[in-house]
Formats: C-alpha cells, sequence, structure tokens
C-alpha cells in the first residue's frame, strides 16, 4: 500500500490508503484462497474471512482491507438470499448502532497508520477474536452483546475487511440456517455502509476495482461449492481446524510485521 496525501481538490487533507500494483501471480492466489474461505464461509455461516485474511495479507497487502471489503456484499449477499426464509432481522437495529461510529473510527485507523503497524493490528485482533471463538463465551442475546458485537464488526470492516467476525459473535445463540442467514444479511447491509465510506474518502482506485473483481470471482466459486457441504459439515469439530488455521496465519503475519 501507499500512503499519500490527499489534493487540494479533495475534501480534506487526510492521507489516503492507495494500492499498488498486483501481479497475476498474486491474483491467482488470492483466487484461490477466496474460493476456499468462501467455502468455509458458506457452510459454516463464518469463518472464511479469519482464515484467508492472514494469508492474503502475507500475499500482497493490498489485498486488505478495500479488495476484500468491496467483495464481502456480494458473497454474503449470496448467503443470505439463498438462506433467506430463516433470517432473523430484529438484531439490525442494535447491531447497527455500534457498527457505524465504530466504522468511522476503524476508517481513521486505515487512513493514519502504517503498513507495518496495521499488520500487527490486525494480527492481533484475529488472535484475539480465534481466542474469544474457542473459548466459546455464553453471550446473552442482549441489547449490550449486540451493540458490542457490531461495534467490534465495524471497526473490523475498515481495517481488517472481515466485519461478519464481531456479528458472528453478537449472534453465537444462534444455529444453523438462522445464523447464516442473519448474519449474512446483516453483513450484507452493513458492508454497504462500509464501501460508502471508503469510496467518499477517496479510498477505492482502479487497482481495488480489477483486485475486488477477481476476488468475487474466487467467492462466487466457493458459494457454489459450499451448498452441498453445509447440508453435511460438523459445525463445531470443524470450528477448531479453522480456528488453528486462522491461529497460524494470524502469527505468521504477526511475526512478519514485527520482524
Amino acid at each position: 500500500m501507499r500512503y499519500e496525501s490527499l489534493g487540494v481538490d479533495t475534501c480534506s487533507s487526510l492521507p489516503v490508503w492507495h494500492s499498488g500494483p498486483v501481479s497475476i501471480w498474486e491474483l491467482l492466489g488470492g483466487f484461490i484462497l477466496i474460493a476456499i474461505g468462501g467455502t468455509i464461509g458458506g457452510a459454516l455461516g463464518f469463518g472464511g474471512g479469519i482464515v484467508i485474511v492472514p494469508f492474503l495479507i502475507l500475499i500482497n497487502p493490498d489485498f486488505v482491507p478495500v479488495p476484500i471489503v468491496l467483495m464481502t456484499p456480494v458473497f454474503t449477499g449470496l448467503v443470505a438470499f439463498r438462506e433467506r426464509r430463516w433470517v432473523d432481522l430484529s438484531v439490525l437495529k442494535w447491531i447497527s448502532v455500534g457498527f457505524v461510529p465504530a466504522l468511522a473510527v476503524g476508517s481513521f485507523t486505515l487512513i493514519a497508520t502504517s503498513t507495518e503497524i496495521l499488520g500487527v493490528l490486525i494480527s492481533l485482533l484475529l488472535l484475539a477474536v480465534i481466542g474469544m471463538q474457542i473459548a466459546r463465551p455464553q453471550l446473552k442475546h442482549t441489547t449490550s452483546t449486540l451493540v458490542f458485537g457490531g461495534a467490534l464488526g465495524g471497526f473490523m470492516a475498515n481495517t481488517v475487511g472481515i466485519p461478519t467476525v464481531g456479528l458472528a459473535l453478537a449472534m453465537s445463540n444462534f444455529e444453523g440456517p438462522t445464523f447464516r442467514s442473519t448474519l449474512n444479511t446483516c453483513t450484507t447491509l452493513l458492508t454497504m455502509i462500509s464501501i460508502v465510506v471508503l469510496a467518499s474518502t477517496n479510498q477505492i482506485n482502479r487497482t481495488d476495482l480489477i483486485t475486488a473483481t477477481v476476488l468475487i470471482l474466487g467467492s462466487t466459486v466457493g458459494f457454489f461449492l459450499s451448498g452441498p457441504a453445509r447440508h453435511v459439515v460438523d459445525r463445531r469439530g470443524i470450528s477448531q481446524l479453522v480456528y488453528a488455521v486462522a491461529a497460524l496465519g494470524a502469527a505468521s503475519l504477526l511475526i512478519r510485521s514485527v520482524t
């Protein structure tokens, strides 16, 4: 990523993240990783992002967050539509209360942070979230839980590119189709807000759009692969493997960012 200052013709003098060139081999690697992540996310309802994001950054930091954010509503929208019969939108109001202000904080963090520090921040956030998922705290379905999950999702949306992690914690008591449907519907709607924020602060460029297009194709492949998988997958058993791989990726990213 290139850290630049906006010109006088823009709305402010805030710095801007601009993506550098992404090679064809890096795009191919991103396509494969996103297809894998899409299969995991479509089958379990979550988890694809925390697995692939560290490895995407290791390939090229410019995959995160903008291309991932641009790709997300397409993939989550497909999952939400497939599972639409079980959606519970009663949680959306309170999740939004936490999501929107935290999104602004995440956007400021993105434009005010160097690549190395952002890598450390992303890896620590992912390790913390993985730890919480493994501990499986029994979060009650309360207003404060939803606001907290929304805030975590909002902050991670424009820094890590995966708002689903925080939202999944807030909906941890949902099961099966209701979990997948509600999580992905909320993610789709809220990520559209994230894209508007990125666009309004001049964080999206042509390279991001090209990269996002490749990621969208990969996520679509993953979506179709996840269809049959969601009927046979053991969510709890597979989750442990997902967390182990995600932790390995986050730890690798942390080591590279601090050395």
